[in-house]
């Protein structure tokens, strides 16, 4: 039987664990538990980037600097460790994450890494059973056909059988999966998506968005409160492996709560985790505010391993599937996409006066806000809701975010300035779906894709994120969370193919490493406790196998996490 605290005890003993910001360094009668020495240890303060030792009392970073100065906080029982010359870097904190979801979604089996038609073709028919084949997070982009598969592809492939394909943005639909939706060619073209059809009005099997199409195939096995705590625990030690000690989980309603209660109440977290908690925008304004004001505890609430974050909604699609909410058409070359309508711009989900509404309410309830925004008008929506709210109640302080914005423009990047807006971006897909876009929408919009320097130039925090949401595999997983993969992007914005978009917006080794650690501290007002190796901060550190800074740029992506620590205490070893 599954324990779940009340929401008054939950609060009561989050209250009495919460820490006091900022904290205070050790006592200096206390003798340190635990000293590293003889090694390169990056600290990512300002003021001393780099040092040689680091002792830690309790949970907390006692001293850093040399060898000799360290040395005066040890003591008779103070174990020392030799590092032999390896570095060091503070834990590493990935922005955005779903891990409850990827590790659900391969309860039952790994899921391969599915490149073209032929393996999918060939999963497909190996799926056992007479019932719906599901292949989840299926991108058009990131296959070698840069399309998807037809309807009569996918009777071919499994005769009898329910196919679908998926990505939660778009699904694509074999006969037999029509006919149990009920989409026809007489179905009335829904408000929030598109049925793609072919030149005799038939449709092809691929629907963009409209999810409610889709939903009487989506009432398979549901997942239990254990399925998702055992999936939360085992997840959290697979990104222990790679460094990360804390992330962002970016989508998450009252069962995702609950789920992250019972872990922190057990003692079984290993990553501390900033919660996002989403609410669902397209419907009455009235209700949404109601309800966001009735959430109860929210940014900031919590202790050092788990915390209230932002109030999230979602304003439009995803650019790597054609519905994203751009500035101008798609244009001509959407074949990626499976439609083609020169005048199609994408879908901007909610109101803006709703936006406006639900932005101030955030603020005036004590929320951090922040939206799913992929294309640049929605980016721009979402920045016209924050201007309006500013002009009223200065934001600056509030941190509140563009989450994906995958388009800042000059203008955008001013703006996200001006407005003190942090950014939470994930450079995965300039490198899987740089290519497919690039197509698309041509060289001069691919200017405003990613540009990290033009970010860090103008002083915007950007915070690196993965958007892990299938596999455990940290590098197969869709989309890779591992940090250091997604740093060795930043730096050489190489793509899957070999190019490189846009090669004046490399950024260096340092700042990249900065998305991970100061930036994201940042974007979760934690700066104070975490994101670098100072005295007082919290002991989260991972010592790596080669030296970030100097290593050849290819191996980067190759690094890996040789001890992972959190609060002083070992939580990986390789």
């Amino acid at each position: 039987m599954t324990l779940r605290l009340p929401l008054g005890i939950l609060l009561a003993c989050l209250l009495a664990s919460a820490q006091t910001f900022p904290p205070q360094p050790s006592t200096p009668e206390g003798r340190a538990d635990v000293m590293y020495y003889g090694g390169k240890i990056i600290t990512m303060d300002p003021e001393r980037p780099l040092a040689e030792a680091v002792t830690i009392t309790g949970d907390r970073i006692r001293a850093v600097g040399s060898t000799q100065e360290v040395g005066r906080t040890i003591g008779p029982a103070t174990v020392q460790i030799n590092l032999e010359g390896a570095t060091v870097i503070p834990g590493l904190i990935d922005s955005h994450v779903h891990p409850i979801g990827a590790a659900l979604a391969e309860r039952d089996e790994p899921i391969p890494v599915l490149r073209d038609f032929a393996q999918l073709r060939d999963w497909v028919r190996a799926r056992p059973g007479d019932g719906l084949v599901f292949v989840p997070k299926v991108y058009s982009t990131r296959l070698a056909e840069r399309r998807y598969p037809t309807r009569q592809e996918l009777d071919a492939w499994a005769p009898g059988r329910l196919v679908m394909l998926d990505n939660g943005y778009a699904s694509v639909l074999n006969s037999a999966a029509l006919a149990k939706a009920g989409i026809t060619r007489e179905t009335p073209e829904p408000a929030d998506g598109k049925i793609i059809r072919d030149k005799q009005g038939e449709p092809t099997g691929l629907i963009l968005g409209a999810r409610r199409l889709v939903a009487p195939l989506l009432s398979s096995r549901p997942a239990t409160f254990d399925d998702e705590l055992a999936g939360l625990r085992k997840m959290q030690q697979a990104y222990n492996q790679v460094g990360l000690t804390s992330v962002i989980d970016r989508s998450l309603g009252p069962d995702g709560f609950a789920v992250y209660q019972k872990l922190w109440s057990e003692g079984g977290m290993t990553v501390r985790t900033y919660l996002t908690r989403t609410v669902n925008a397209e419907r009455d304004r009235a209700a949404i505010e109601a309800e966001i004001r009735a959430l109860g505890p929210v940014t900031g609430f919590g202790d050092d391993m788990m915390r209230v974050g932002s109030l999230k909604i979602f304003l439009d699609g995803g650019i790597l599937i054609g519905t994203a909410f751009l500035r101008a058409p798609y244009g001509e070359h959407t074949e990626v996409y499976g439609f083609s309508d020169p005048d199609y711009r994408g879908v901007l989900r909610v109101e803006r006066e709703t936006i406006q509404a639900i932005a101030r309410t955030a603020y005036d309830t004590g929320w951090q806000m922040t939206a799913h925004t992929t294309g640049g008008a929605s980016t721009d929506a979402l920045l016209d809701a924050y201007e309006a709210v500013d002009r009223v109640s200065s934001i600056k302080d509030r941190r509140f975010t563009l989450t994906h914005a995958n388009f800042p423009s000059p203008e955008t990047i001013a703006r996200a300035k001006k407005l003190g807006v942090v950014m939470d971006l994930q450079p995965a897909w300039h490198h899987f779906d740089g290519p497919a876009l690039a197509k698309v929408l041509g060289p001069e919009r691919m200017k405003s894709f990613h540009p990290y320097k033009s970010l860090f130039d103008a002083g915007v925090v950007v915070a690196g994120g993965s958007d892990h949401m299938i596999k455990f595999d940290s590098i197969d997983a869709i989309n890779p969370y591992n940090p250091f993969f997604g740093m060795w992007m930043v730096i050489s914005r190489k793509t899957a193919t070999g190019e490189v978009f846009n090669p004046d917006q490399r950024i260096s080794r340092e700042q990249a490493l900065q998305m991970w650690t100061r930036n994201a501290a940042y974007l979760s007002f934690e700066e104070a406790v975490k994101g670098s190796i100072e005295p007082g901060k919290l002991a989260d550190l991972v010592i790596l196998d080669r030296d970030i800074l100097t290593c050849p740029e290819d191996e980067i992506r190759e690094i890996q996490a040789v001890q992972t620590i959190l609060g002083g205490k070992v939580v990986y070893r390789r």
